[in-house]
């Protein structure tokens, strides 16, 4: 039996682009907020997305707008022209939740026997279809004193990547920052450690607590995405990231600096940092970059491996299964 989906049957005119002809694709004016929402709207699973024009357009234009749909993550199932729509079959749709979405939606909706929405702004549609959405923050507060250091980290994942901290090492808070502003995570970090003796027990530490952190914060993992992945250049270098919230720590490190301080820091705490966080975490973590600068080498890194912890610990909306075929991670 052909099951009958829910489905948005969005006119191009007004709800997606604002321009009335479509001659050139230079002139196109895209609608507001269209590519986040809608995308937000379909990643969703509850709908199927039809597109219907009500003008005549220039079919190479056309096909770069649905292109630049597509390359947005948008899917649309059919396309309908103007001349399809007074005989299109909609036995195979749900009548009950598919809606019609246009300036002038009502024609087609009491043709068709579904709801009608007249199009306002993006925002206020996707709040409609979807509902609104309050997911709770997932938040970490670890404290850790030892002998060696006193440590203080709160951390939210789920923020836009604002950062203050403090570690008595001006290099290390710097990639730090790094890791906080490209992973939009907000972190506020106290680290009093030896340094008189050295930069092992703060780095070291540091490391552990915000394995510990991110571990906690995201609880079951249910929802996250898991993976995450990211090649970053930084002028001759490029470093490659790859992380999997596995539950199992593993640390693969393709990397040799090309001195051994950038500044008064020691390069080999770094391969130290992210094996700290792996083990901590319980993560796969997969880093390499090429020769260069050591700073740059670095700094790559660290970008690079903030952009894939976004990646993995993102929450899709209205999903609560976990990404695994275990049924634990």
């Amino acid at each position: 039996m052909t099951r009958r989906l829910a489905t948005i049957f969005l006119a191009l005119e007004g709800p997606v682009i604002a321009t009335t002809s479509l001659r050139s694709f230079a002139d196109l004016v895209w609608t507001s907020e269209v590519f986040s929402s809608l995308y937000t709207i379909m990643l969703s699973g509850r709908y199927r997305l039809v597109v219907f024009l009500q003008e005549e357009h220039d079919q190479e234009v056309l096909q770069r707008v649905f292109n630049t749909l597509s390359s947005q993550g948008i899917a649309v199932e059919q396309v309908l022209t103007n001349k399809e729509l007074p005989d299109f079959d909609i036995a195979l749709y749900d009548n009950n939740h598919s809606l019609v979405i246009a300036s002038n939606p009502e024609h087609l909706a009491k043709k068709w026997g579904f709801k009608g929405q007249v199009f306002s702004d993006w925002k206020h549609l996707e709040s409609m279809l979807l509902g609104e959405k309050v997911l709770p923050p997932r938040r970490a507060r670890i404290v850790r004193q030892t002998k060696e250091t006193a440590i203080r980290l709160d951390l939210q994942l789920d923020g836009t990547g604002q950062a203050d901290i403090e570690t008595g090492l001006p290099f290390f808070d710097h990639m730090l920052h790094q890791v906080a502003r490209h992973g939009r995570i907000d972190m506020t970090l106290r680290c009093h450690g030896d340094l008189e003796v050295d930069e092992h027990h703060s780095v070291e530490d540091v490391a552990i607590v915000l394995g510990q952190a991110v571990a906690q914060a995201l609880g079951d993992k249910r929802g996250i995405s898991r993976y995450g992945f990211e090649i970053v250049p930084m002028d001759e270098c490029l470093a490659q990231v790859a992380l999997d919230f596995s539950g199992r720590p593993w640390f693969d490190w393709k990397t040799a600096f090309t001195r051994p301080l950038i500044g008064t820091f020691p390069t080999e705490l770094l391969e130290h940092f992210f094996k700290s966080f792996s083990d901590e975490s319980k993560s796969t973590l997969h880093m390499e970059v090429n020769a260069g600068n050591a700073h740059h080498q670095a700094e790559a890194l660290f970008k690079a491996f903030g952009r894939a912890l976004r990646t993995a610990v993102f929450r899709y909306p209205d999903n609560t299964d976990l990404p695994s075929t275990k049924g634990v991670l």
